[in-house]
């Protein structure tokens, strides 16, 4: 079953210099129950733009979107009390006056979550992404890597069947990075949920997905899906030396940067 299914979608822009300009036209996809996706595409293609639509925070100009296959079509079907749905960001959007575990309460307050029990499930989540100790440090007390650590506990303590992120790790350095994604796979792999991740990162694309879907330049459409076929549950460690990963790597890469 489809958890998410965007079908004929349009997005445009008006510009001063360059008049209307089409982000994306005519463009299609699927995610499933239970799977990691991620998107890669040429800079300016429209991949965080379709994340902010599937968010909530924009809408199409054309085409529809459909979650689980029960709500109606229609450009903007979010809410940001709904608790199916989660998305971590570039930037963390931390709120600098919480601290970490009251910002990993603040969306289960909203969901109405008991108070002792979100104290405990902020706790949990805190432990569950290596940030045990920290759970009264404010955001201007911790790394960039240990607040990105704080919005995934976040993201992830509402149970959402569907986690959107949008170059979540960008902004890291490379031992960082590497080890928020060894949590995000782990994590997941204890979930019932559906990610989709925009990324301009080949190798973490790789490394993290079931299946990776290319996009073209502007107007964006589909330009071809690319089954994973790395075993799960995937050691990244062991992954990322192995020859398929390699031959995985070289072969979207290749596809990313061929001239058009």
């Amino acid at each position: 079953m489809a958890t998410l299914r965007v079908r004929n979608a349009v997005k445009r822009f008006s510009t001063r210099t360059h008049g209307e300009l089409t982000v994306f036209q005519g463009l299609d996809l699927d995610l499933h129950a239970g799977e990691f996706v991620s998107i890669l595409g040429p800079s300016g293609c429209g991949k965080s733009t379709l994340i902010n639509i599937l968010a909530g925070q924009d809408t199409l100009d054309g085409g529809t979107i459909h979650r689980d296959e029960s709500i109606p079509p229609n450009d903007k079907i979010y809410n940001k009390v709904d608790s199916r749905l989660a998305v971590v960001w570039q930037q963390d959007s931390l709120m600098p006056w919480k601290s970490a575990r009251k910002n990993i309460e603040f969306p289960l307050a909203i969901s109405g979550t008991p108070p002792r029990k979100r104290k405990a499930i902020a706790r949990l989540q805190l432990r569950a992404v290596g940030l045990d100790g920290f759970e009264n440090y404010y955001p201007s007390q911790l790394s960039q890597g240990m607040r990105q650590r704080v919005s995934l506990a976040a993201a992830l303590a509402v149970k959402p069947n569907l986690l959107l992120m949008d170059e979540p790790f960008g902004a890291l350095d490379v031992y960082s990075k590497l080890q928020i994604e060894k949590e995000v796979v782990s994590l997941w792999e204890e979930m019932d949920a559906s990610i989709l991740m925009v990324t301009h990162d080949v190798q973490e694309a790789v490394a993290l997905s079931d299946r990776i879907i290319m996009l073209t330049g502007r107007p964006a459409r589909v330009a071809f899906e690319r089954v994973i076929d790395l075993p799960r549950p995937r050691n990244l460690d062991e992954i990322y030396g192995t020859p398929r990963f390699h031959t995985l790597v070289s072969e979207l890469w290749n596809a990313l940067t061929r001239p058009k």
